[in-house]
């Protein structure tokens, strides 16, 4: 699983041209929001030309396209034979992902930014192609007219929603982007807070945010040095459940003990056979 997404401005030769710079697991080139509609049109052809010139290996690369009535058809048929791993739908809904399903093969990622996406986020999840639910909470909060925080309460509901979705398909889960870039500590507070409740990655909309989210998703010596621990203890004691520091351990509890170790190995900071 990614665990960070950056938006890059389709439009913007310098940011498209060193994507692969900015050690995002993964990059959303963006054809929507961040594109006026003068520009649109020389957008798709710079995007177009630069996933015919160069190879991407090492860096996931979707492309978030317009709306289904503006331009989607034509985006996606401009796209379908580049090397992208797949396009991020905006205003998703179950309908809108089964017509996008007639135009590409390629993996989907489902934007859920309406309130009628929010509760039908599992319909969405459950779609053959769509692998991973985005929350878009400024489009989300705009539409419900209420005020975008720092502290996020006013999303928590639209959260938890898409992690518990996610999580019944069995597809990634991620956060919407912090949108003050330049303000780290509260970077940092938000992220924890999405991983806490399931997020699997998070969005970013500027390149300063990529290394700390990263970090966020990366799980922390003490948690290493715990789930060691706890394997150990399950090979030697070969029963069901036993006790660990005054503290009950049995089946839920080894396997996220496993997955801890799995994604210490993933982000490179263990070895495959640390845990043994």
């Amino acid at each position: 699983m990614n665990r960070s997404y950056l938006f890059i401005p389709g439009n913007t030769p310098s940011m498209i041209q060193t994507l692969d710079v900015f050690n995002a697991d993964a990059i959303i080139i963006d054809l929507e929001d961040s594109v006026d509609v003068s520009d649109k049109d020389a957008a798709l052809d710079l995007v177009q030309t630069f996933l015919e010139t160069f190879d991407i290996q090492d860096t996931d690369i979707y492309v978030r396209v317009n709306d289904y009535q503006y331009a989607m058809p034509q985006e996606i048929d401009t796209l379908n034979q580049t090397a992208i791993k797949g396009y991020v739908i905006p205003k998703a809904s179950k309908s809108l992902i089964s017509q996008v399903a007639s135009l590409t093969d390629k993996p989907l990622i489902a934007l859920i930014e309406t309130p009628r996406s929010v509760m039908n986020a599992l319909k969405i999840a459950d779609s053959t192609q769509v692998i991973g639910l985005i929350l878009g909470a400024e489009d989300l909060t705009q539409t419900l007219r209420i005020e975008r925080t720092s502290d996020g309460d006013e999303i928590q509901f639209a959260r938890h929603q898409i992690c518990y979705a996610a999580h019944a398909a069995g597809i990634e889960a991620i956060d919407t982007p912090f949108t003050k870039p330049n303000d780290t500590v509260g970077l940092i507070k938000d992220t924890r807070i999405a991983k806490s409740i399931g997020f699997t990655g998070k969005t970013a909309i500027h390149p300063n945010q990529v290394a700390d989210i990263n970090q966020q998703f990366i799980p922390n010596e003490q948690a290493i040095h715990h789930a060691k621990r706890i394997i150990a203890k399950a090979k030697q004691n070969g029963k069901g459940a036993f006790s660990l520091d005054g503290k009950m351990i049995d089946k839920p509890i080894i396997n996220r003990a496993k997955q801890v170790l799995t994604d210490a190995k993933h982000a490179g900071i263990l070895a495959g056979d640390d845990d043994e």
